[in-house]
């Protein structure tokens, strides 16, 4: 799978995990193996963590911690696409004067907030308790001068592509929009709402508390290539 134009990414199969290129990105940009760390750890929740066994190797791109203006390559073991992402995610964010920011909206119909954390919780435990999952939102913010237009179709193909549980996606006021008059309209809000449907295979009891990193990652390639 290739995405991107400005900036390109490429996730091929390999025998025990995933190969990422990442073309046409700046030379003498600052990162470090903790700013990856920092980003993987979000995958974590409550009765889910990674596969333990992951493992990332810099092939190429990434020297005395700068990268040096080569194709960037990845080989992230015992690890998939949609977690490769997150390594693309890190590096975009630093070219970004604003970086986008994923937030939870609802678990399995709970509002996320701290009134509902103890119900959250109690039905997560009870997922994991019967080997089940919920289905869950999240919204991630954008900066205000995002061309909308382009972003939502770089967006949309990545999300669609590599996370299979993506059901829907709200752009701006998303469907409220359609019950009010153009007069009554106010500024449009850059915002992006995905939902997201229940899977048993993943393990995860509520896929926005792990994927939420995923998305923002997803969001921030589209910024620089819109």
């Amino acid at each position: 799978m290739i995405f991107g134009e400005k900036i390109k990414i490429k996730f091929e199969n390999i025998e025990d995990g995933t190969k990422l290129t990442i073309y046409n990105f700046p030379k003498s940009i600052s990162v470090t193996a903790l700013d990856f760390g920092k980003d993987l750890a979000k995958r974590t929740m409550e009765g889910y963590s990674p596969n333990p066994l992951e493992e990332i190797d810099v092939i190429s791109g990434i020297e005395n911690e700068s990268t040096t203006g080569e194709d960037i390559i990845f080989l992230y073991k015992h690890g998939d696409a949609a977690s490769s992402m997150i390594l693309a995610g890190v590096l975009c964010k630093k070219l970004l004067s604003q970086a986008p920011k994923a937030i939870p909206l609802e678990i399995g119909g709970i509002y996320h907030g701290e009134k509902n954390e103890a119900y959250i919780r109690v039905a997560i435990q009870k997922m994991i308790i019967t080997h089940d999952s919920l289905g869950s939102s999240l919204e991630i913010n954008l900066p205000i001068d995002t061309n909308m237009n382009n972003f939502k179709s770089i967006f949309s193909n990545i999300a669609f592509s590599l996370i299979p549980e993506t059901q829907a996606i709200q752009f701006g006021s998303g469907c409220s929009v359609t019950k009010k008059a153009h007069s009554n309209l106010t500024s449009m809000p850059k915002r992006v709402e995905i939902s997201l449907a229940p899977n048993i295979e993943t393990k995860i009891p509520a896929l926005a508390l792990v994927y939420d990193i995923i998305f923002e990652s997803i969001a921030a390639f589209s910024l620089l290539n819109s």
